[in-house]
């Protein structure tokens, strides 16, 4: 008897030991904003990446796309073994860092280099990861993990051990010192950024010896006006983000130079005054992602065109009559008073810009509608109904603008302006289409003016007469069912999913070769079963509210986007 009472106290001590060592190894949720600089100018952060990585494999998209891309079925095959490591801290260092960590990119700077009339733009970034587990276990993990990254990415590294102010640094730099990635931990954090200086600011950040993100209230509201608190992805731009953001976003794109620098700068000046920040959250739900972002204005903002760009409900069946069933994406835009709109936004701009920058900005308004052939964009508001359209057949060439004729006339001498005098005219249905010798076109249909080029215009014709338009497309259907067509909607945009599912899991790929070279047939049929990415934009309050639904959403784009191009 004496005997059992020892083993059952031996083993419930042992329980209890256990226990106890698990709820004192659990780990607590940290606030990442804490490890962030005050003056960043983006930050996204992910608190669970077992739960992120669960939620991606439950997508319809990765259980149909994975197969045949060659990814594996689950990105967390044993995902209740990472939850017992999370909680109790057994397992190998590397399933106990990855259950337990929460991650933020930071993004201070964008360096600008130019090369002849080009300019490269490339963002000075820092990726944060709070692994709750001791230095001792987790730093040759992380290092093993970020010279096997550099090695992939850089090519052939040369490693360095260094001291800067007090704190150390392990640097991987290419074999001509041009390319390099840092890494230094602080706590149980560890912290890799491209840039020595900013890895040193998060250190000291960490240690209280700057000011953290954490103290913005801004970032606060935004969390709760996103729902970004429970999210999967949470996203944050304050005011200080917009321009530089926007500068390097608009000298990335094609043809930028020095010569525009200029004018982006004077532009990007104007669009602070008017912007207050930007916070986004993503979720997982009914097999898709769902975003959630809000641009906040400024104070009075809002008021300043609230009169003309609250539409009056209604439905868009006569416009989406013109677009393709193999179109790639439709943007349709929905206002009170088209005219009075694009009045209240010039007036709004030039009320809260400095003189010189008021000057600018308005040319720069001016180039919304420029690359459809426009050239008086005044005339031009004041011709067309309260909705508008863009129509696109893929993401290089330009798209067909698409406008209710309310002046006929007007809308008349627009074209002819683009298209010069004598165009050459044929008649698709009952529509006479009108072109120039550089394959641009223009026609009036249905009360409809349409412009853009000459080939993607007649399809849209085509399209109308012959009924072959897109909401004859299931996935186009299932994506349409998704908006409440009572709320006033400003911006409604369908877009073609594919090729963003497909790029986003060809990253997870175990295939050494290209998949479309050996199963691109099957790839194809599996991604010809998901819905349309759809998204609504509406003003709310004090801003635009914008949700959207698709396979990956916003996170999706950012893994594709920051995906590295690997060595040659």
């Amino acid at each position: 008897m004496i005997t059992r009472r020892r083993i059952a106290f031996v083993l419930l001590l042992g329980f209890a030991v256990f226990v106890a060592w698990v709820l004192w190894n659990r780990p607590t949720r940290s606030d990442m904003a804490e490890y962030v600089p005050a003056d960043c100018l983006a930050f996204i952060e992910s608190n669970d990446l077992v739960n992120l990585a669960d939620h991606i494999s439950g997508t319809n998209a990765w259980k149909a796309l994975a197969p045949p891309i060659g990814a594996n079925s689950n990105l967390m095959p044993n995902r209740w073994l990472a939850r017992f490591a999370r909680w109790s801290g057994f397992g190998s260092s590397a399933s106990v860092i990855l259950a337990r960590s929460q991650v933020a990119v930071v993004f201070t700077d964008a360096q600008t280099t130019q090369t002849g009339t080009v300019l490269t733009v490339k963002p000075v970034a820092a990726l944060i990861i709070e692994t709750h587990t001791t230095e001792r276990r987790m730093r040759p993990v992380v290092e093993k993990a970020i010279a096997d990254y550099s090695s992939r990415v850089i090519g052939p590294t040369v490693r360095q051990d260094k001291q800067v102010s007090g704190v150390s640094l392990v640097q991987w730099s290419s074999q001509d010192g041009t390319r390099r990635i840092g890494m230094t931990t602080v706590g149980t954090a560890a912290i890799i950024s491209n840039d020595e200086s900013l890895l040193l600011r998060c250190v000291h950040v960490r240690r209280g010896a700057m000011p953290s993100l954490a103290t913005n209230q801004q970032l606060i509201t935004m969390r709760d006006k996103v729902a970004g608190t429970g999210a999967s992805l949470f996203g944050f731009i304050p005011n200080s983000g917009i321009k530089p953001i926007l500068q390097a976003w608009l000298l990335s794109q094609p043809g930028a130079s020095d010569i525009r620098l200029t004018g982006v700068r004077l532009f990007g000046d104007t669009l602070v005054n008017l912007i207050d920040g930007l916070g986004c959250s993503s979720r997982f739900t009914d097999g898709g992602t769902e975003d959630h972002c809000f641009l906040s204005l400024k104070q009075g903002v809002a008021d300043q065109i609230r009169g003309n760009v609250v539409p009056e409900v209604k439905v868009h069946d006569k416009t989406l009559a013109f677009v393709p069933a193999d179109a790639y994406s439709v943007s349709i835009y929905q206002f009170r008073d088209a005219d009075g709109f694009w009045r209240d936004l010039n007036a709004t701009v030039s009320s809260h810009a400095e003189p010189l920058a008021a000057i600018i900005s308005r040319p720069y308004l001016r180039t919304l509608v420029e690359p459809y052939g426009i050239k008086d964009a005044d005339a031009f508001a004041r011709a067309i109904g309260p909705e508008l359209a863009t129509v696109r057949f893929d993401t290089a060439s330009d798209a067909v603008l698409l406008a209710e004729a309310f002046d006929r006339p007007t809308l008349h001498k627009i074209a002819q302006a683009r298209l010069g005098a004598g165009p050459k005219t044929e008649t698709i249905g009952d529509a006479e289409l009108m072109l120039s010798t550089d394959n641009w076109a223009a026609a009036f249909a249905d009360n409809h003016f349409l412009i853009g080029p000459a080939e993607a215009i007649r399809h849209c014709l085509q399209a109308k007469a012959q009924s072959q338009f897109i909401t004859t497309v299931d996935q186009f259907k299932r994506a349409q069912q998704l908006i409440d067509v009572s709320l006033p909607i400003n911006i409604a945009k369908f877009t073609d999913d594919r090729q963003a599912a497909i790029s986003f899991v060809e990253l997870f790929s175990q295939s050494q070769r290209p998949t479309f070279s050996s199963n691109g047939e099957s790839v194809d049929k599996a991604a010809r079963t998901l819905p349309y990415a759809v998204s609504v934009t509406i003003l709310k309050g004090d801003g635009f509210d914008w949700t959207s639904r698709s396979s990956f959403g916003l996170m999706g784009s950012l893994f594709v986007y920051l995906a590295p191009e690997k060595a040659h």
